[in-house]
């Protein structure tokens, strides 16, 4: 019996996209391991048209089905975070001098959630989320900072050093009216101004 089609009517697995960009993953990987400069031809979410930046690839990060470079971008000097699926041509820039990384990868990543680390320690954040909703983060957290401050029959209150950074906020705003920021005062402002610009649409 070929078991893999019998389980095909009772399993169903969950389907990537296609992953767009994948063909430049190997080029990266050997200039990170040649310590090699990369001429890209970019093109950000924000911009209309593409153009060329010189970039010393430090890392390959995965988020979300999507693959990301990090590295510095030698004409800004600082480190960023480029989309593999935004690139639209790469090549080695023969001649540049690589600049090794000035920081722990890891520790990059430190206090973000997503692809997206501001520089600095962000603040401690207290959200608050009703018990239902409190379980699937209890099971899942969303980040290693995460921990459980107080709970009751109604709610718990999770506490998370993290950059709220738009990943961060997204996941709060989908937690509906079973999550309410407690702390800072000024991301619970900044929060409620955005609800009442998202109330303006409807």
């Amino acid at each position: 019996m070929d078991h893999s089609k019998y389980m095909q009517g009772f399993i169903h697995y969950e389907r990537s996209p296609e992953i767009k960009g994948i063909q430049y993953f190997e080029h990266i990987v050997r200039a990170i391991e040649k310590k090699e400069v990369l001429r890209l031809y970019y093109l950000p979410f924000y911009e209309d048209k593409p153009y060329f930046s010189e970039v010393h690839p430090y890392l390959l990060k995965e988020h979300e089905s999507r693959w990301y470079m990090v590295g510095l971008n030698a004409f800004k000097g600082k480190v960023r975070t480029y989309a593999l699926d935004r690139i639209r041509d790469l090549q080695v820039a023969a001649g540049t001098e690589y600049s090794p990384p000035a920081f722990n990868t890891e520790a990059y990543f430190k206090y973000a959630i997503g692809i997206i680390a501001p520089e600095g320690i962000p603040p401690l954040i207290k959200l608050a989320v009703q018990l239902t909703q409190a379980q699937y983060l209890i099971t899942r957290p969303w980040h290693d900072s995460q921990n459980i401050v107080e709970e009751n029959e109604e709610q718990v209150v999770f506490s998370f050093r993290v950059h709220p950074t738009y990943e961060f906020r997204s996941r709060i705003l989908s937690l509906g009216k079973d999550g309410t920021i407690l702390e800072p005062v000024s991301l619970r402002k900044e929060m409620k101004q955005e609800l009442e610009q998202v109330l303006k649409h409807y």
